[in-house]
C-alpha cells in the first residue's frame, strides 16, 4: 500500500456554507444534510429544497458514487458519519454546509473502496480527531484533504471492495434475522400482558376507578428544575422506556443538596409506578431506586395495597387494555395527553387477590424468559458492530490478504 493523503485520493469539498434561501425560482435544487446520513446509507424521507445559483449548483451538485461525510453539528461521536449517493440524475441534487463531499478521483481511487474507507476512518474516531469546536464541531475541508490514507492499487481496492461487499452482506442477513426475532419477542410480550388482563365473564373481576387503587398521587408535570453538571439523576419523561428507567437516554442532574427541597411534592418510595402522561403517553415504569429527582411530564401512582398491588398496577397500566384505556382519554392534536381527572377515572380489573397473584407470577416468569432473549438479541447486535467495523479496518488497511480470506478468522489479533 502506499501512504498518501486524501487530497491525493479524492476531491474534497465543503458544502455551500451561505444560510438557505427558499424563495422562488428558477433554481430551487433538493440538497442533502447531516441529518440525511444514517447509518451508512442515505435517508431519503426528508431532503429540503432552496435556492442555489447556477454556478453554486455546478460546485455542490452530487454525482453517483460521491461520498458524503458529516462534518458539522450533533455530538462528536457522530462527526464523520458517511453515505455515498448513488442517484442517477447528476447534478439534480446538492448537499449544505454540514457535509463534505468526497469525489474519487479517476483512475486512482475507486469509489467503492474510498466508501469502505470512510466508515473505517468514521470507526476509528479519525475524522474526529480533526474536527474542532466546542459544542458544534467542524471539520475543514483543507483538514480533511490533509488526512493519511493507505492507498492500494486501484485494482486491489475493488478486491476488498468486493470481499467487504459479500462479507458484510452476510452480517446484514442476520441482523435483518435478528431485527424480525426482536419484533416476534415485542409480539409475544404484548400477547402475555393482554392474556394477564383478559377475563372470560364479567364476574371474573370487579371494575374500579384507578383513583380507588391509588392511596396517593404525586404530580411532577411542568415541574423545571435548575440542572447542574453532575448531582442527583434527573428523570423526565423522555428516560421511562419499555416498562424501565433509562438514565442513559438523557444523562440530566440536580444538585444533590436541592434535592429534598426539589422533591418537596413528594419523596419517592420503592414501587412506586411512574407514568408518562404526555410526549409520550403511556409510558410506565417502577421505582426500584428511590435516589433520583422527577421532573416533566411524570405522575407518581402510589398503590393502595389494600385494594391491589403495585406490580397489578403497574402491568395494567403497560398493557394493551391499560394502554388503550389512557388512549381513549387522552386529548391533544399533536401531541396525545391525558389530563389528571380522566386518568383517575381509567377503569382497571380487580380479581380475587390470590387469582391476580397468580396471573402475575405466570406473566413475569414468561416475561423474564421473553427479556433474557432480548438481551441476548441486543448483545449480538453489539458484537455484530464490532465485528464490521473490525472486519472493514482490516480490509482497509491490507492487515489480511482478501484474495485468500473468508471472512471467518480474518480479525483476529488486528484492532478496529
Amino acid at each position: 500500500m502506499r501512504r498518501t493523503t486524501l487530497r491525493a485520493a479524492a476531491e474534497v469539498v465543503l458544502g455551500r456554507q451561505r444560510s438557505p434561501q427558499h424563495d422562488s425560482g428558477l433554481h430551487m435544487v433538493h440538497y442533502l444534510r447531516a441529518a440525511n446520513v444514517q447509518d451508512g446509507a442515505l435517508d431519503l424521507t426528508d431532503v429540503k429544497q432552496m435556492n442555489f445559483t447556477p454556478a453554486e449548483q455546478q460546485i455542490f451538485s452530487l454525482r453517483a458514487g460521491d461520498v458524503l461525510v458529516t462534518e458539522g453539528s450533533g455530538s462528536l461521536r457522530s462527526v464523520g458519519a458517511s453515505a455515498v449517493w448513488r442517484g442517477e440524475s447528476d447534478g439534480a441534487v446538492c448537499f449544505q454546509n454540514t457535509l463534505l463531499r468526497m469525489r474519487p478521483r479517476s483512475g486512482i481511487t475507486d469509489g467503492r473502496f474510498l466508501e469502505w474507507w470512510a466508515r473505517s476512518a468514521f470507526g476509528s474516531g479519525l475524522f474526529a480527531s480533526i474536527a474542532t469546536g466546542a459544542n458544534i464541531y467542524h471539520i475543514s475541508a483543507e483538514r480533511a484533504r490533509a488526512v493519511p490514507i493507505d492507498l492500494p492499487p486501484i485494482d486491489e481496492q475493488r478486491r476488498i471492495a468486493n470481499f467487504l461487499d459479500a462479507e458484510t452482506a452476510q452480517l446484514r442477513l442476520i441482523e435483518n434475522r435478528s431485527h424480525r426475532l426482536t419484533g416476534l419477542l415485542e409480539e409475544r410480550k404484548f400477547s402475555l400482558t393482554a392474556e394477564c388482563f383478559t377475563f372470560e365473564r364479567p364476574e371474573d373481576a370487579l371494575l374500579i376507578p384507578l383513583r380507588r387503587a391509588v392511596r396517593q398521587w404525586i404530580d411532577y408535570r411542568g415541574a423545571t428544575p435548575t440542572k447542574t453538571a453532575s448531582g442527583t439523576p434527573l428523570v423526565t419523561a423522555k428516560n421511562i422506556r419499555n416498562g424501565l428507567i433509562d438514565l442513559k437516554i438523557s444523562r440530566e442532574y440536580i444538585a444533590t443538596d436541592s434535592y429534598t427541597d426539589w422533591m418537596r411534592r413528594g419523596l419517592l418510595e420503592g414501587k412506586d409506578v411512574l407514568l408518562t402522561t404526555e410526549a409520550p403517553l403511556g409510558q410506565v415504569a417502577m421505582v426500584n431506586d428511590t435516589s433520583i429527582a422527577l421532573a416533566q411530564r411524570i405522575i407518581v401512582l402510589r398503590a393502595n395495597q389494600d385494594v391491589c398491588s403495585p406490580e397489578w398496577l403497574y402491568w395494567y397500566l403497560r398493557s394493551p387494555q391499560g394502554q388503550s384505556e389512557l388512549e381513549r382519554r387522552a386529548t391533544g392534536s399533536t401531541a396525545l395527553g391525558i389530563k389528571a381527572d380522566r386518568l383517575r377515572g381509567v377503569p382497571i380489573p380487580l380479581p380475587h387477590p390470590n387469582e391476580a397473584a397468580g396471573r402475575l407470577n405466570r406473566l413475569s416468569a414468561c416475561v423474564t424468559r421473553v427479556e433474557l432473549l432480548e438481551r441476548q438479541l441486543i448483545k449480538q447486535k453489539a458484537l455484530l458492530a464490532e465485528r464490521r467495523q473490525a472486519l472493514i479496518t482490516a480490509a482497509v488497511t491490507g492487515q489480511f490478504d482478501v484474495t485468500t480470506a473468508s471472512g471467518r478468522n480474518v480479525t483476529e489479533g488486528v484492532t478496529a
